[in-house]
């Protein structure tokens, strides 16, 4: 499993804690402030070496400390992993990732998934919420998309100068055709994967309905946008909206401006579902996906959850709960300590608690 045990010290307000954990579903309750959110920070540093808080990790520091340690050790392929990360005020960060004493790359390791409060706008939030999410999953799938999708944002990047500068045409279509020609394999290799994520989707969540939970999500579905004129090659898409683009200074069509839309009952997700509704089916769609990956790539997938119990009544809190501890890989979850969290945890079994 990714990870046995965690030990923080001089991290934000802990001093020297040791934390374990289960292979399956983990469930921090504390109080506001407790350092619930600390726990997952540390986590990410640790597999990533980035926050997801603040850009600069020296402020993760304790106030009374210098520098801080964050070590961890789990299991990858039954084999021992190792992890540590340090860093000072007078240091740059460092940090090991070991499996049995052999360095292993940070990309070799789990497949990290973090949803915080921005996540859960990913249906009726900006599209960049959406896009971030599906191309994670996609270069995960498929790694050699991702060298796809760089190559693109370079063309899209320079092309765009030459809008912000207006070059002269000439200039300005040699970007125009290198991004059309990388822009079109982009586009055909995010619509291969939306197939899959589509159909795995849909029949996860009518699995889900037809055990007669969330019935509010029956006839769930979900829709692509290639980012374009549907009737329209790529080049010729560039080529009408150049005045456009011109006045705008960057590209304004591509594949860099697709978008996924989820329906319920053909009507948007994200105007037909309450917010507590829309947070059970972000979290839902979390938990089917990780699925997907280890069904696609037989890898593991570290899940954390914070604040898994805002805007959530006790019965749909409970029955959230009882699909999370369905799941087969490592879940975190952080909770705040209260009645309702406890009313819906009390009859469950098959997770740990972890109390701050």
């Amino acid at each position: 499993m990714p990870l046995k045990r965690l030990q923080l010290k001089n991290f934000r307000l802990f001093q020297d804690n040791l934390f374990t954990f289960s292979d399956r579903t983990n469930l921090i309750l504390g109080e506001n402030g407790s350092g619930k959110t600390s726990i997952l920070e540390s986590i990410s540093i640790l597999f990533l070496g980035t926050s997801f808080r603040t850009k600069e990790t020296k402020e993760c520091i304790n106030t009374s400390k210098n520098s801080f340690s964050i070590t961890g050790k789990g299991t990858l392929d039954n084999k021992e992993l190792d992890l540590s990360v340090n860093n000072g005020l007078n240091i740059r960060i460092n940090s090991y990732r070991k499996i049995e004493g052999a360095p292993v790359k940070k990309e070799d390791l789990y497949f990290l998934q973090i949803v915080m409060a921005k996540n859960l706008r990913m249906i009726d939030g900006e599209p960049e919420i959406r896009r971030d999410y599906f191309h994670e999953l996609m270069f995960h799938v498929k790694p050699a998309t991702k060298k796809l999708y760089n190559d693109y944002q370079r063309a899209l990047k320079q092309r765009n100068k030459c809008l912000k500068q207006k070059l002269a045409k000439s200039e300005l279509s040699i970007w125009s055709q290198k991004l059309a020609e990388l822009g079109l394999e982009l586009s055909l290799e995010q619509y291969s994967f939306f197939q899959s994520f589509k159909k795995y989707n849909i029949q996860s969540i009518d699995e889900i309905v037809k055990s007669g939970k969330f019935n509010f999500l029956d006839n769930f579905n979900v829709t692509f946008s290639k980012g374009w004129e549907r009737a329209k090659k790529l080049q010729e898409s560039f080529e009408d909206s150049l005045d456009k683009d011109k006045a705008i200074g960057y590209t304004s069509k591509g594949p860099h401006r697709m978008d996924i839309t989820f329906q319920v009952n053909n009507k948007k997700a994200a105007s037909n579902l309450s917010r507590g509704q829309l947070k059970i089916l972000i979290l839902l769609i979390f938990l089917i996906n990780i699925k997907l990956i280890k069904k696609i790539t037989q890898r593991e997938t570290l899940l954390m959850i914070d604040d898994l119990g805002s805007e959530l009544d006790v019965k749909n809190l409970r029955s959230l709960i009882e699909q999370i501890i369905l799941s087969e890989n490592q879940i975190v979850l952080t909770g705040i300590e209260g009645e309702e969290m406890h009313q819906s945890i009390k009859k469950l079994t098959n997770f740990t608690q972890i109390n701050l």
